[in-house]
């Protein structure tokens, strides 16, 4: 295995919700600059990218002390980075029935976990990340990690995130990070969102 790449966007552009501008430096600039670094310090390990940066991030044991702060911290700059971009669509889609029924069960409608979500991502002091995780017995919850903390560092696997460092939003939405996130709610792709969700519950499951 090569050196961890950036995700491949299956858009060119998520107007009018994220300008384009703020698009190409938050994918080609930031997130560039995270995964460059982590391959940076993982090369100065000699790492040999004999597993995916998700088993890197439940086992950093396997690498020597030293620098584990400074990789943990690109490491999950790059994977929360990977997941929000993975997660947006310019294709309006409906969630599936069964990801809304699933949602109801864990949050009683679909609605009240829209709200809850765009209000703790609201909430969140500084900068971070807003996700839907699954935690170690299935069940969904909605937690916040501030910085480049990612879930798998908790025990989490998160199936959907959303960026609220200010550089995800301020030049189109400035302060109103509410604005921004109720409208990046609506092109997250949600048949996306289940296929991660599958995924992992028959990981889980062996």
């Amino acid at each position: 295995m090569n050196e961890y790449e950036k995700i491949k966007l299956d858009y060119d552009s998520l107007e009018d919700i994220i300008d384009d501008k703020t698009l190409d430096l938050h994918y080609n600039v930031h997130y560039k600059k995270y995964t460059e670094k982590l391959n940076s310090l993982l090369q100065d390990e000699n790492f040999n990218y004999g597993y995916n940066p998700i088993f890197l991030a439940k086992n950093i044991d396997i690498l020597p002390i030293q620098n584990r702060d400074e990789i943990l911290y690109n490491l999950g700059g790059y994977l929360n980075h990977s997941l929000y971009f993975y997660n947006l669509t310019d294709k309006k889609k409906d969630a599936p029935n069964d990801l809304i029924e699933l949602i109801n069960k864990n949050f009683s409608s679909f609605e009240l976990f829209r709200e809850e979500f765009i209000n703790m991502a609201s909430d969140l002091k500084g900068s971070g990340y807003t996700f839907l995780v699954m935690d170690k017995n299935d069940k969904l919850r909605i937690v916040n990690m501030t910085n480049q903390d990612t879930p798998y560092y908790y025990g989490f696997i998160p199936i959907m995130t959303i960026d609220v460092w200010e550089h995800s939003y301020y030049l189109k939405y400035f302060y109103d990070r509410k604005k921004y996130l109720s409208n990046v709610f609506n092109i997250i792709d949600f048949e996306k969102v289940y296929g991660l969700y599958l995924a992992n519950k028959s990981a889980i499951s062996k």
